[in-house]
């Protein structure tokens, strides 16, 4: 297991909940820092979002939970409660980074808006994850990613194909990489940190990751070039899909046209297409596309996947065979980077894991602790800061703090 942990000494209060806020949390507890995650008594509503997807979310076994919350340490407070925002307040002292994604009203109501917390801790990172920006007509309205990141966007109808339904969003794909973004932030304000000992304010949305993640498409809606479009008449039939002859589907992708077009016509055994007026520019192909596209569908179905793959790659022309996402769970390439690998559930059961994409010093995967069970670390917790076992049990049996 990886041991490169860049953010050992670093401490991050995460105050999340669902998918985009635990996620950034468990990047960054994944790259070292001590990562404390504060929540309801009854528990953080994610802990058992596993079970939407048919998986067990129990104390056994609860995989959709290690994902998002595994390395962290956990406290549930009752932050209503002046006692609980004194443990809180404790902690935030202790902390280089606070996380949230919890509406910015929800935020303020308790005092752990920027202005607040900063005026108590100017030396914190206050990092916030939202569904649509700080700022603007619908700042405050909820935003899951299906919502803030697809249907806002345009994603959800603009990457079907054309004249399709909407298509059903992934699960939680759009908050697992705006996490991406909010750690990285995070971190990057740490080195402002270390020099001047002051904090930041650090701002991060769904729809803004959205926006970012298509930006090439948005340039191209603005001057004139609109999607969705079809397979049949794509923005560049040199970066399209082709079903081979055994039924497998292939993605292409060549980009350097000067340097890659006479290369792939080679190798699909077509160098008359090389000097081909209509071809022979990627200016000119834009306006052929759909002429190239009944030309090459015909040449992929001669040959099974297995054949253009080898020929393909000798050639090197970017592609790859169009897979199942179950089909990556043993992909020898995904293994050998730490990607995904296996790890033991509370009860001893195998359980795939899949890793934070970001690897230090070697493609190995990383080290994970089970997410903390409720409660499980408050004690603990209490004690660093400097609270006595009495006080501790009074405060559990009055609905402060929950332990174990």
């Amino acid at each position: 297991m990886a041991t490169h942990t860049p953010l050992k000494g670093i401490r991050v209060i995460d105050f999340t909940v669902a998918g985009a806020g635990p996620a950034a949390g468990k990047m960054l507890a994944d790259w070292g820092a001590d990562v404390i995650k504060v929540e309801p008594l009854t528990g953080e509503a994610g802990r058992v979002t596993g079970l939407t997807l048919g998986l067990r979310a129990d104390e056994e076994q609860n995989p959709h939970e290690d994902l998002k919350d595994g390395n962290k340490r956990s406290i549930p407070l009752n932050l209503k409660d002046p006692r609980g925002m004194e443990v809180m307040d404790k902690l935030l002292a202790t902390a280089n980074i606070f996380i949230s994604n919890y509406r910015l009203k929800a935020l303020t109501k308790l005092g752990l808006d920027y202005e607040a917390m900063s005026a108590r801790h100017p030396h914190i990172i206050w990092g916030i994850l939202t569904g649509f920006g700080t700022e603007g007509p619908v700042a405050n309205n909820p935003g899951y990613d299906t919502v803030a990141f697809w249907a806002r966007s345009g994603a959800m109808i603009d990457l079907c194909e054309n004249g399709e339904v909407p298509l059903t969003p992934p699960f939680a794909l759009g908050d697992f990489g705006t996490a991406g973004t909010l750690a990285g932030a995070c971190a990057a304000c740490l080195y402002q940190q270390a020099k001047t000992g002051k904090g930041e304010k650090v701002m991060v949305s769904l729809y803004g990751q959205a926006i970012w993640d298509n930006s090439a498409i948005m340039q191209a809606e603005y001057h004139g070039n609109h999607w969705p479009k079809s397979r049949m008449t794509p923005d560049s039939p040199l970066r399209n899909t082709f079903k081979c002859k055994d039924g497998t589907w292939t993605m292409i992708s060549v980009l350097s046209y000067e340097r890659f077009y006479p290369a792939f016509c080679k190798v699909i055994g077509r160098e008359d297409l090389i000097d081909d007026a209509r071809f022979s520019t990627e200016v000119a192909m834009r306006d052929h596309k759909k002429e190239l596209m009944d030309i090459l569908d015909p040449v992929f179905l001669t040959k099974d996947y297995a054949e253009w793959d080898k020929l393909l790659t000798e050639g090197d022309i970017a592609h790859d065979k169009i897979n199942h996402i179950r089909e990556t769970i043993d992909d020898e390439q995904a293994r050998a980077n730490g990607y995904v690998y296996e790890y033991e559930n509370r009860d001893g059961t195998k359980e795939l894991l899949v890793s934070t994409p970001v690897k230090f010093g070697a493609a190995e995967p990383i080290a994970i602790k089970c997410a903390p069970l409720l409660g499980e670390n408050s004690v603990e917790l209490m004690k660093e800061l400097g609270y006595t076992d009495e006080t501790i049990g009074a405060w559990a049996a009055e609905g402060v703090v929950k332990t174990r």
